[in-house]
């Protein structure tokens, strides 16, 4: 039997935004003004590019321009650690137990480390058509008794909050957690590109609402913060599956927050995305003027 952490008692409100049918009727006219305004005002800043140059803005490098220009310089090398390895861990412990395959969120953090290791274990036999072991695979085989429990504490601390943030049973047909991200290369500007993180989408009929699990605390401007995955997941399936909501959760403090997505609030986030390529760009600009040619990628 999977048991399933006790919610706290708001997570009945959230769980309410999450299966609430759509308010509000799609304007695909506004919609598409939108995306035009959006690829034209991309356009005009992906031509300051250099040759072979490539700018790929998620929520991080989003918010970084907003809160702390200075910040966006040109990325170092990625690197693992247990705080960014969490997320990945934890969506895949909490879509084992949404399944009734392990019992409780530590259990099931337990068991898929343990795959992991399995899995890198076999890598050496594999045969080329063979899934992909997971991403921080290699990284975490690598780690020291210590540092895998570090790896496993704040794994269980990430997967038992999205647990308890929402009442899944009665999230109905069941929400697909993690998935891939949404990636959308901007027409005519193809070296820019915008990378959009959910972590649980609910069906809403042909549409969806949005579960994303937030760092720190809510900041001021919460909206662009909930509004960015939701205008990235309907510029890559079309207003037609933009989504209702986007609800917001930070483990940090305990705070959530509700975004009912519309055209305005699109609105909000397209501006925040050129405002935020305009601060990458000149940042690429400005370390290309020693003569080193620089580029930005994703991790």
């Amino acid at each position: 039997m999977t048991t399933m952490p006790v919610a706290p008692t708001r997570a009945s409100a959230l769980t309410d935004a999450l299966v609430a049918p759509p308010d509000l009727e799609v304007d695909a006219e506004e919609l598409s003004a939108l995306r035009r305004s959006l690829v034209r005002d991309l356009s005009s800043l992906v031509v300051d590019l250099a040759p072979g140059e490539e700018l790929v803005l998620d929520a991080h490098r989003l918010m970084a321009a907003r809160t702390d220009p200075e910040r966006c310089t040109v990325d170092a090398p990625f690197r693992p650690s247990p705080r960014l390895v969490r997320r990945a861990v934890g969506l895949a412990a909490v879509s084992r137990l949404v399944r009734g395959r392990s019992p409780a969120p530590a259990a099931a953090v337990a068991d898929v480390l343990r795959d992991a290791l399995e899995e890198q274990a076999e890598r050496a036999t594999a045969s080329p058509g063979a899934p992909r072991p997971a991403w921080w695979g290699e990284w975490y085989a690598g780690l020291a008794p210590g540092a895998r429990a570090v790896v496993e504490a704040e794994a269980v601390g990430w997967a038992t909050h999205l647990c308890t943030a929402v009442e899944w049973a009665r999230l109905r047909p069941t929400p697909v957690v993690g998935g891939r991200d949404d990636w959308w290369d901007c027409p005519g500007a193809r070296r820019l590109t915008l990378r959009g993180r959910v972590d649980v989408r609910v069906p809403l009929g042909a549409r969806q609402a949005l579960l994303v699990v937030v760092g720190g605390v809510p900041a001021p401007d919460w909206r662009v913060v909930l509004g960015f995955p939701a205008l990235v997941a309907t510029l890559v399936r079309g207003e037609r599956s933009m989504p209702v909501r986007v609800v917001g959760t930070w483990p940090a403090c305990g705070h959530s927050r509700v975004l009912q997505v519309d055209v305005p609030a699109l609105r909000v986030a397209a501006d925040a995305v050129v405002a935020a390529a305009g601060t990458w760009v000149d940042a690429l600009i400005e370390a290309r003027r020693p003569g080193e040619r620089s580029q930005l990628r994703s991790s």
